[in-house]
């Protein structure tokens, strides 16, 4: 017998999470956990958890195992403003971060930091996307979008109670955890809180903190209780994985942002949502996975208690996603203009951390393998007309190659004049560029000429093109 269950246009909030332990503890806050979803758009790769918290029908989306960053974050989205896109109205994305500690804000571990705008930021700043100017120093562009209303009305209220009244959160961890020995084992707070000064980097052959010396650490005015602070303000997000004390404070000067994450830049930019960060590390060399299960929990905790505070009528109120990314939804069936700003973003910035970080030697040695114009040789090809080479993507054999963990091999034949390059036009530029995966795509054209049909011209172009996205090989 079929699985019932409640209509999916109840689904109005998206509950997006980056790590299967965040998933974890943000279904361990259900009041009323429906299951994973048997039914979506054929389109749509995510997998679906639905929950009720209080009058609110919620679905929980995890990235896919093992990749990260905004572009991820954004397909991710996408991909569900598919399925449900007749009801999908606001979002929370929820999980860990690392904090940044100041005079202003005493951010300790199991804390949580929530995007709220600032000045002219609406909460989530892209720190590594802006323009290089005079003296190679980076101008931060990437200013993003608030919240909804309704998600900062409920901030507000929130903030305003806890003023004269206890908050619910604390609580809320306090009964996910000790449901069972494995969610206390996972979920349990550790024992230990060291922030360390930021000239102390953490010893390269240890594992752990326990030969960082007692002098190393920051003297910190120890708290009446555990339970954890929120923290309101902006929240910086980016690409790469922050681990260096001295960077945390100098962007933390320029940005007085509370935390450091990798996703919510992908998502700010057309999902109507708020970032909550429970703080796992500091962002420095000393960073460990120590802190990751409690402060999951922390941030999907504070979330159940901020949506008790949105009326389901006010989230009725709120426009569909859907129609606040029509322009999304409108291309690349449905993976529109939104993901594609995202990708000319990061490759943009890509490249201009390429050059600005490659020795002069390292340089000259990449351009020495730009022997052939190689993107003409691919570009002088038509592009498929609209319809056309989607077969392939549905082909049993593309398929198994695709989702292959080994070193295979995909051949594809056919006679001249068929339409093979026309079809690797389109896997290059469309398919694979908007997949949501981490992948290092390199080509080569052959044709029968003496500039297209050789080999040593074709390893070139390959090797150039490896070498402008995995710099670090060179």
């Amino acid at each position: 017998m079929a699985k019932l269950f409640p209509a999916r246009e109840l689904f109005q909030i998206g509950w997006i999470c980056a790590l299967p332990i965040e998933a974890a503890a943000s279904k361990l806050l259900l009041d009323e956990n429906f299951g994973i979803l048997e039914e979506q758009d054929a389109a749509d790769t995510n997998s679906y958890t639905l929950g009720r918290i209080g009058n609110h029908y919620i679905v929980i989306a995890c990235l896919p195992g093992g990749q990260y960053g905004t572009t991820s974050a954004t397909t991710v989205a996408i991909n569900m403003m598919r399925t449900f896109s007749a009801s999908l109205r606001i979002g929370v994305m929820v999980g860990i971060g690392g904090g940044i500690p100041s005079a202003t804000h005493d951010i300790r571990l199991g804390d949580i930091a929530i995007s709220y705008p600032e000045g002219v930021c609406g909460g989530v700043l892209q720190y590594d996307m802006g323009k290089v100017g005079e003296g190679g120093k980076l101008r931060r562009t990437g200013f993003l979008s608030s919240p909804p209303k309704s998600l900062l009305t409920a901030v507000s209220n929130m903030r305003a109670v806890e003023l004269t009244d206890d908050h619910c959160y604390p609580d809320y961890i306090q009964n996910a955890m000790t449901r069972t020995v494995r969610t206390r084992k996972t979920f349990g707070r550790p024992d230990g809180d060291r922030l360390f000064k930021i000239q102390y980097e953490h010893p390269a052959t240890a594992a752990m903190c326990e030969c960082c010396l007692a002098e190393w650490e920051e003297a910190r005015i120890e708290r009446d209780n555990s339970d954890p602070r929120p923290h309101y303000g902006i929240i910086a997000s980016g690409n790469a994985v922050m681990k260096h004390a001295v960077t945390r404070e100098q962007l933390r000067q320029e940005t007085g942002a509370l935390c450091f994450e990798m996703e919510a830049a992908g998502l700010m930019l057309d999902f109507p949502c708020i970032i909550i960060r429970g703080i796992c590390d500091y962002a420095d060399s000393h960073k460990n996975k120590e802190w990751q299960g409690y402060a999951a929990l922390a941030a999907a905790s504070y979330a159940k208690e901020l949506l008790g505070y949105v009326p389901r009528a006010q989230v009725s109120q709120e426009k569909l996603v859907a129609e606040v990314c029509v322009e999304i939804l409108g291309e690349l069936k449905g993976i529109g203009q939104g993901l594609d700003r995202v990708l000319n973003q990061q490759a943009s910035y890509h490249h201009e951390q390429t050059t600005r970080f490659l020795t002069d030697y390292q340089q000259r040695c990449h351009q020495a393998f730009k022997t052939s114009t190689y993107e003409q040789f691919k570009n002088n090809n038509p592009t498929r007309i609209e319809g056309t080479c989607e077969w392939v993507l549905k082909s049993p054999q593309y398929l198994n190659w695709w989702k292959s963990s080994c070193n295979d091999l995909l051949w594809i034949s056919a006679d001249p004049g068929c339409g093979k390059s026309v079809l690797a036009k389109s896997l290059i530029d469309l398919d694979f560029q908007t997949c949501g995966l981490d992948l290092s795509i390199c080509y080569f054209f052959f044709k029968d000429n003496d500039e297209q049909n050789n080999l040593a011209t074709a390893l070139c172009a390959i090797l150039h093109q490896l070498f402008a996205q995995q710099p670090d090989l060179l």
